[in-house]
């Protein structure tokens, strides 16, 4: 990858994207380009954090295993998204799986030299600031969300959400570009399986959703639930 791909790449996240030149330029002399497997984990819960990784290209999957071995889809994360932004800041430990599932371009900036920066640079801190309290908002909202509506508006919310996201427009709707199994769909709304199953296809047969290339197709987002 050059300087020019891996500068556009930085600069599509949120933490860099309104940074000086010359600051992107001080972060990318400090990041280093690792390649990553579909399938391949780039981190397990537990491990040390040792920096922050920036999703160049593919998609990462964020979850959990249970004592019991399910496992648990927390959020998935694009280009131009980051994660271990809590790590970098306290040298904690990963409180979550990292699992490529694509093949994935990664820029990793590890947290001895990021702190260096931090120290030296407030504008840099408030954007990470930013980011983490973002990250925490969504969290709340998601937990709520959980809490308080029923299925069918937690998972037209969620579908809208990722629509929004992921989603590329054509000429029968919004098509989700990211493969999500139906078991990681339940994950995320907070429901089991066979519910979400049964509302995917309530909505399949009237012309809500559909499927194209595999991917999830919203053909009339007006009649999932509402963001707001």
């Amino acid at each position: 990858m050059d300087a020019a791909a891996r500068r556009q790449a930085l600069t599509r996240t949120q933490i860099f994207r309104s940074l000086d030149p010359a600051l992107i330029d001080a972060v990318l002399a400090r990041a280093s380009v690792r390649r990553i497997a579909r399938n391949d984990v780039i981190r397990r819960r537990g491990d040390a954090g040792t920096g922050m990784v920036i999703i160049v290209s593919g998609r990462v999957r964020i979850g959990l295993i249970s004592a019991d071995g399910r496992e648990v889809t927390l959020t998935m994360l694009g280009p131009g998204e980051a994660l271990g932004e809590m790590t970098l800041l306290d040298g904690g430990e990963c409180s979550a799986d990292a699992t490529a599932q694509e093949d994935c371009v990664l820029l990793i900036i590890e947290r001895t030299q990021f702190l260096r920066l931090l120290r030296s640079n407030n504008d840099l801190c408030l954007h990470l600031l930013s980011v983490l309290f973002e990250r925490l908002r969504h969290t709340n909202a998601a937990l709520e969300d959980m809490a308080l509506l029923d299925l069918p508006t937690r998972l037209g919310r969620l579908l809208l959400r990722l629509s929004g996201n992921y989603g590329v427009a054509g000429s029968r709707g919004s098509r989700i570009e990211v493969k999500l199994s139906q078991k990681d769909l339940s994950n995320l709304a907070g429901a089991s399986r066979e519910k979400v199953n049964r509302q995917l296809r309530q909505w399949e047969a009237d012309g809500v959703i559909g499927k194209e290339n595999g991917r999830l197709l919203i053909m009339r987002p007006e009649a999932l639930a509402p963001l707001d």
